[in-house]
């Protein structure tokens, strides 16, 4: 009887303290090592905060590895909030007389970062430059450069984003990276004459935004679009959609999926918008369902939105009533005849029958899975998955030439280069190509 009391006791607490709302304090994590098989794991609101610090103060986390284990409610009804993880200050060196020197001081996240398909909510990021050499970037994080991946990650709908220059809910400023099968559903409310976009706010340098969306509200001023606010200098937009409402009543080049595009090798493709668009045509640009405005360099394919008869169609750019884009054929479409089925139709009524990405219907849809002696493995975005792995089974990765490459316990191995590997679990063996 004792032991049972004192098991229901233990169980209060945690409970009690699984409840109780985030104070605003940081927290160092206790768990992982940064590596791909052990990566850093944020498990309370206040190992995110310490997460912020960190970057803030200039640890890029390069080469390191962090994944998000549990939901976070960040007590912002509570009035708690949190500044961008990092911090962008990229300006003209002043002792230039031609000023054509730039200065990067950005301290940029250049990590992985595994949200785990959980949702980040009721945060409320607030920051707005006062030094006019800071720019600053608004979101959950205020800049990414080459090397990052933030992935898997959402942003829930008690998320506010209050910002100036550069202000999306996810990213501020991407200067290089990827941003892959994320979303948000936030309001921004952003004082910005330059970028805001309902993730990212400018995206630049070959920077790649891949099967994400947007469903919240996004009040800007100038370049303003659901996905992204401005892309420019080679940035791909792939697989992409906006259901949200975009606000820039008094503003220009506005855009359902990106407010302005710029630059030869700028890509925007296989996307869509259901969402609202709300602005008004002036002597510079009229609103758009897809891209507010865009150079002759950029390349616009494969794009669809809404019909509600205020938008015309354009090039790379189709309408579609409500039962066309219902129905059962968009999907193929959308995937354009890729062999990667990155769209599928709503079969779990996610957004209202409109067409989902396979990941929200399930998170390892798309992997194709072959078996060799009763070891399933498959490949899906330069990540290997292995089939139900026994309860402290041992999975092993090597190389061709035999070098080990991960163990663990892990079902999905994110692989850093291509190539051809050998997967082991216990006894059992099999041969995967990335």
């Amino acid at each position: 009887m004792m032991k049972n009391y004192l098991m229901l006791a233990v169980s209060a607490v945690c409970v009690l303290s699984a409840s109780a709302a985030w104070d605003g304090t940081a927290q160092a994590w206790t768990k992982g090592d940064g590596s791909q098989a052990s990566p850093y794991l944020i498990e309370n609101e206040a190992h995110l905060a310490y997460f912020q610090q960190q970057v803030t103060a200039g640890e890029s986390f390069a080469g390191k590895y962090i994944r998000l284990e549990n939901d976070l409610d960040m007590s912002g009804d509570n009035g708690q909030k949190m500044l961008p993880i990092g911090f962008f200050d990229e300006y003209i060196d002043s002792s230039d007389p031609q000023g054509s020197t730039f200065i990067d001081d950005s301290k940029y996240f250049l990590g992985t970062f595994d949200g785990n398909f959980k949702v980040i909510d009721n945060i409320h990021i607030e920051y707005i430059a006062t030094d006019f050499e800071a720019v600053g970037g608004t979101g959950l994080f205020a800049c990414l450069n080459d090397g990052a991946l933030v992935k898997n990650l959402g942003l829930g709908s008690k998320t506010v984003v209050t910002g100036g220059e550069l202000t999306g809910s996810l990213v501020g400023q991407m200067n290089g990276g990827t941003l892959q099968c994320c979303y948000s559903l936030a309001t921004i409310n952003s004082g910005s004459s330059f970028g805001t976009g309902g993730l990212v706010a400018v995206t630049s340098n070959d920077s790649k935004i891949d099967r994400c969306y947007f469903g919240g509200t996004a009040n800007g001023n100038s370049d303003v679009g659901g996905i992204v606010g401005t892309a420019q200098y080679g940035c791909k937009i792939t697989n992409c959609y906006n259901k949200g409402t975009i606000n820039a009543p008094n503003g220009w080049y506005v855009g359902g999926i990106i407010g302005s595009a710029y630059d030869t090798g700028t890509t925007v493709a296989n996307c869509y918008n259901i969402g609202v668009v709300n602005a008004e045509e002036s002597f510079l640009s009229k609103p758009e369902p897809i891209v507010g405005d865009a150079e002759y360099k950029v390349t616009v394919q494969n794009c669809y939105f809404l019909d509600n008869g205020k938008f015309e169609e354009a090039s790379g750019v189709m309408k579609k009533s409500e039962l066309e884009m219902k129905s059962d054929a968009m999907p193929t479409l959308l995937n354009g005849g890729s062999a990667d089925a990155n769209w599928q139709a709503d079969s779990k009524n996610l957004n209202n029958g409109f067409p989902v990405l396979a990941w929200q219907n399930d998170p390892s849809a798309g992997v194709v899975f072959s078996k060799t002696e009763s070891l399933a493995v498959g490949v899906m975005n330069g990540a290997i998955y292995v089939h139900n792995v026994p309860a402290g089974a041992v999975v092993r990765v090597y190389s061709i030439l035999g070098a080990l490459v991960y163990e663990g316990s892990d079902s999905v191995i994110e692989m850093t280069q291509r190539g051809v590997y050998v997967v082991t679990v216990d006894n059992k063996v099999a041969k995967v190509r990335i």
